[in-house]
């Protein structure tokens, strides 16, 4: 958790940088979020809604809008690690399915997480959670990503220290 906690202070010191951009920051804030809660976390809508007012009154005055929205965001994120801080990583179910699953599945998981990106890796998820999915279905799936990721994946998997001493025997 110190790691996460670490990347969660990096961010807040980001708020307090001289060219402070409130787009980037929410960008590189909400993937530190997404990375330590999981996607679906419900602390990324927070980070999401910070935004600069656009009242009438605001627009005249623009002298305050850069230190209330730097205010705005350190608050949030502050409240964000007091109750990691506090409560721990409960949203993070990740860890608590890692833990669960047999070794095996665990490395081939771990194979595939290295050649895919997220949003492959989700579609592929997907697919699999179908009752009718078949194994053309897959084959066609993973070869849409690139004719290099199946040899990637089986590659790694191959080149496992495990691996190599049971065909050696």
């Amino acid at each position: 958790m110190e790691k996460e906690l670490q990347l969660l202070y990096s961010r807040l010191r980001k708020v307090e940088e001289r060219n402070f951009d409130l787009h980037s920051w929410k960008q590189g804030t909400i993937a530190v979020l997404d990375s330590i809660l999981g996607t679906g976390n419900m602390k990324r809508k927070l980070i999401e809604d910070v935004d600069f007012q656009n009242n009438s009154w605001s627009l005249r005055d623009t002298t305050g809008d850069v230190d209330s929205i730097k205010k705005t965001c350190a608050d949030v994120l502050e409240t964000i690690i007091m109750e990691i801080e506090t409560f721990g990583l409960a949203e993070k179910n990740i860890s608590v399915k890692k833990e669960v699953k047999s070794g095996e599945v665990s490395v081939i998981e771990d194979a595939i997480r290295k050649e895919l990106s997220q949003s492959q890796l989700d579609e592929l998820v997907e697919l699999l959670k179908k009752k009718d999915v078949t194994f053309v279905d897959v084959m066609d799936k993973i070869k849409r990503y690139g004719y290099e990721v199946a040899p990637r994946i089986l590659a790694s998997l191959v080149m496992r220290p495990e691996f190599k001493k049971k065909v050696g025997k």
